[in-house]
């Protein structure tokens, strides 16, 4: 098995906690409006304040239902994208020993899934728990059921990538190709090589295939790998809430 450091889906799992928290502290604080208000309106004995209240509490009752709604929403797309991360994470995982794979590393331009680190090469690995069929739109970028994606993918994977890959020369005095993936434990990729730029798009079983029988990337040799290898520790401890701990 592959020498594994981090934990798959902990950034997600954080965020889908955070909206929960936000649920109820919307709730909370509702409460205690409500409560306020009708607590006023008792003691005040004025009609007028009574129908104020009863013409603005469906229409407050409204907006919050909506805000519950979207914030529940973005939970669950959070709570999916970590159950696609620990798929993706569990092929990862058995990948041959002399492979690293380092989980939920936090970049100044946001996080990344995965990292492979092996004999043939190094691989940023971005999980898209995406269902249908994944396709390129012919500008580099990539439609979901024939449909624009919310967010340039591509373009800003490879914003990270580039970053991480500035501060990787610095502390490994290397200089490697790092190839951005893309990976699909839930859809039909239709998205070609050569069609998504930087960046390429393969399902959780091809993965094995992609990286480990990789013939075409030059090869890394043990002291490389073990170099590039602390090189992005290095970059994880600036993350204090990353387990740097083998396992």
């Amino acid at each position: 098995m592959a020498k594994v450091l981090g934990e798959t889906g902990r950034y997600v799992s954080e965020q889908s906690t955070k909206k929960f928290l936000r649920i109820f502290l919307f709730l909370y604080l509702f409460g205690i409006a409500l409560g306020f208000m009708i607590g006023y309106i008792i003691g005040a004995k004025k009609n007028y304040i009574t129908l104020l209240f009863i013409f603005i509490f469906p229409i407050f009752w409204k907006y919050l239902a909506k805000k519950i709604k979207a914030i529940e929403k973005e939970r669950l797309s959070f709570r999916k994208g970590a159950t696609g991360e620990a798929i993706i994470g569990f092929s990862l995982n058995n990948f041959p020993d002399e492979f690293r794979v380092i989980h939920d590393l936090t970049t100044p331009h946001g996080n990344v899934d995965h990292v492979v680190i092996g004999p043939t090469g190094v691989y940023i690995i971005d999980t898209k728990n995406w269902k249908g069929i994944v396709a390129a739109n012919g500008n580099g970028e990539l439609l979901l059921n024939e449909k624009p994606t919310q967010k340039p993918e591509i373009k800003n994977l490879t914003r990270r990538i580039m970053s991480i890959k500035e501060k990787l020369t610095v502390l490994s005095s290397l200089d490697p190709y790092v190839q951005g993936v893309l990976a699909f434990p839930s859809a039909r990729v239709d998205a070609k090589w050569g069609t998504t730029g930087y960046v390429h798009c393969v399902t959780d079983e091809q993965l094995y295939d992609y990286i480990v029988e990789n013939k075409r990337s030059k090869k890394l040799n043990k002291k490389e790998i073990e170099s590039i290898s602390q090189a992005f520790l290095a970059l994880a401890r600036m993350d204090k809430d990353f387990d740097t701990d083998n396992k």
